[in-house]
């Protein structure tokens, strides 16, 4: 009876929308929100996961609160940085390590909106956090790969898994979130397994990050080499507990990140981690202010990073509703990815796969234009495939 009520519970609220804990960290009482900055506050949850954002237009997100225990330290360190408000509170999957502490975050705060997986949990904690919701009068946003929760011309946040709507393992229900500000992209992917990652690169989404928090806690059932070599990532932040009996993070995950080139820092060494970012550099702190990563690009970094490879030939004109061509001479026979920019971020539309260009080199990408796009000035990234070099093709839509 007791799972019966709790099912009837879930589908009532996703029906709404759908149809050792450390001492808190002096980080928290030292950052006040710059208007053009992003913050990214990797908290210390012991073996858990919880990441806290703050948004140049200072709206909030909350991913995750650790275990039911964390919820109050999660609720503390949020409120000495002066919020009362959580704008977007995303529950990745129904891991008590993962959604523990956000009861107390729902009973506690102002939420405008909360995010989940349609997956169903027998767990104590997971029926608390689902009746502290519905008592709050709030309803679930059921959420998966292709939805949109915020985009602006300088950001935008997309979900890129689940893709699917049932699976084995609880993990590949994590929601998989990418953060584009300006020039510089971010992954968090929860606890998602190989299977989950084998869809994304499937689908074609294009995850090509600076920064990836790193799925399940550094478990080498995660992090495959095939979509670590898509994201790129230049640098890797676990969330993991000092001496866990998982033994995470695993000894082969570390050494494929470090194989790839990404500088690797740990919540279990570093404590709270602080990612400040301006949408062009990247600083990296430790919960004792030391900086880690003081990455200031040059001003002439777009020149350097241009592949001077790939040369225009073609582009029709971008129009609402309608189908736009690009043609490009790169190297012959060769794996180029293309991203489309518009105003509430990358298009996903069919066609904009990944391709091999001819002997001659050539290679083009037809697509169709939302009839709901709106006005101004873009770009379109060319690039080959997993590279660094890019080509930038500005654009407009009247």
């Amino acid at each position: 009876m007791k799972y019966f009520k709790m099912g009837l519970l879930i589908c009532f609220l996703f029906i709404l929308t759908a149809c050792n804990i450390p001492l808190e960290s002096s980080i928290s009482e030292t950052v006040s929100q710059d208007s053009d900055k992003m913050i990214i506050h990797f908290l210390d949850v012991g073996q858990g996961d919880s990441t806290f954002i703050e948004f140049p237009n200072k709206e909030t997100m909350l991913i995750d609160a650790g275990e039911k225990e964390y919820g109050e330290v999660v609720l503390k360190y949020i409120r000495k940085l002066g919020y009362k408000t959580i704008d977007y509170l995303v529950g990745t999957h129904p891991h008590t390590d993962h959604i523990g502490g956000l009861e107390k975050i729902v009973e506690s705060m102002s939420i405008q909106n909360v995010y989940m997986p349609k997956a169903l949990a027998t767990s104590n904690t997971y029926e608390n956090l689902l009746k502290a919701i519905q008592e709050k009068g709030l309803s679930i946003h059921t959420t998966k790969a292709g939805m949109n929760l915020l985009s602006s011309d300088d950001l935008s946040v997309d979900v890129v898994a689940p893709n699917n709507t049932e699976y084995s393992s609880l993990n590949n229900y994590s929601i998989v979130l990418k953060i584009r500000y300006k020039n510089r992209t971010f992954l968090f992917t929860g606890d998602a397994e190989k299977v989950s990652e084998e869809e994304i690169l499937k689908a074609g989404y294009d995850v090509s990050s600076d920064v990836i928090k790193v799925g399940h806690h550094g478990s080498d059932t995660s992090s495959s080499l095939a979509f670590l070599k898509k994201v790129q990532p230049k640098y890797a932040i676990i969330s993991v507990g000092k001496g866990n009996s998982y033994h995470h993070p695993s000894d082969s995950i570390l050494e494929r990140y470090q194989s790839l080139g990404a500088k690797v820092y740990r919540t279990d060494e570093a404590g709270n981690i602080l990612l400040v970012s301006d949408g062009e550099g990247i600083q990296i702190t430790n919960e004792k202010s030391e900086v880690l990563v003081d990455e200031v690009p040059e001003e002439n970094e777009s020149i350097q990073n241009e592949d001077i490879s790939i040369q225009l030939l073609s582009l029709s004109p971008i129009v609402r509703g309608e189908n736009a061509t690009i043609e490009i001479l790169g190297e012959a026979n060769t794996s180029y990815s293309i991203q489309v920019f518009y105003k509430s971020g990358v298009s996903t539309a069919k066609g904009l796969e990944d391709k091999v260009s001819d002997a001659e080199g050539k290679v083009s990408w037809t697509w169709k234009v939302s009839s709901s796009v709106d006005a101004g000035k873009y770009q379109i990234i060319l690039k080959k495939t997993g590279d660094t070099l890019q080509k930038v093709i500005d654009y407009e839509i009247p």
